[in-house]
């Protein structure tokens, strides 16, 4: 399976930047970063003919994420897949958590998850934001909504076959029993997909080693 990241990011890479390249490069999955905020939103206006009001440093495009299968349709022609995630997570050996069948795979317990999810590069699921009555006013609302995550879970419930899995780290605080082994990713005794430091914004090794 062809895989993809797409990662719009308007503001100052975080100081780990390097270490998050090189953990990607042990993985199965191609990555695009996306910095023009300027033509972020021609995109935008163009393919959604929507305003959008996103401020770069900001969160604001989060709430697009659901929506990136039909603005960089081009950019995922010939991928299987195409998926979000964020510049702080530390990625272990990931397919070995792939469900057998999905349409959606999210790594969190019951909802979108913004730090790890992929989507089957498909009309129906690239399309399914747009059976979310009001999808247009989340996206034009200047506000960070989240909705992507929480109040577009039941949407996708209801219209493909999403597989939920929660393979992080016990804690998103305390990194102290983080270590990699030939290539994948321990909590102390137990193997994890990944990682989400968000709370510390501390990369959790002074560098990357597979």
């Amino acid at each position: 399976m062809k895989k993809i990241f797409i990662l719009p990011f308007f503001g100052e890479y975080p100081s780990w930047m390097d270490q998050w390249v090189a953990n990607m490069e042990h993985l199965d999955y191609d990555y695009k970063i996306f910095s023009n905020l300027k033509r972020f939103k021609e995109r935008v206006g163009d393919i959604l003919k929507i305003d959008p009001y996103i401020i770069g440093g900001t969160g604001k495009v989060w709430d697009y994420r659901v929506a990136f299968g039909v603005l960089y349709a081009d950019e995922i022609k010939g991928y299987d897949a195409w998926g979000h995630t964020d510049f702080d997570c530390v990625y272990g050996d990931v397919d070995k958590y792939m469900p057998k069948e999905w349409d959606i795979w999210s790594n969190h317990v019951d909802y979108i998850c913004g730090p790890w999810t992929l989507y089957k590069n498909t009309d129906k699921v690239n399309n399914i934001f747009r059976l979310y009555d009001g999808w247009e006013d989340k996206l034009a609302n200047p506000r960070i909504t989240a909705w992507g995550e929480y109040e577009y879970t039941p949407v996708v419930n209801a219209n493909c076959n999403i597989a939920y899995t929660f393979y992080q780290t016990k804690s998103q605080d305390d990194f102290s029993q983080l270590r990699y082994e030939n290539g994948k990713l321990y909590d102390g005794e137990d193997e994890v997909m990944m990682a989400h430091f968000r709370h510390t914004k501390i990369y959790p090794f002074e560098r990357y080693v597979i």
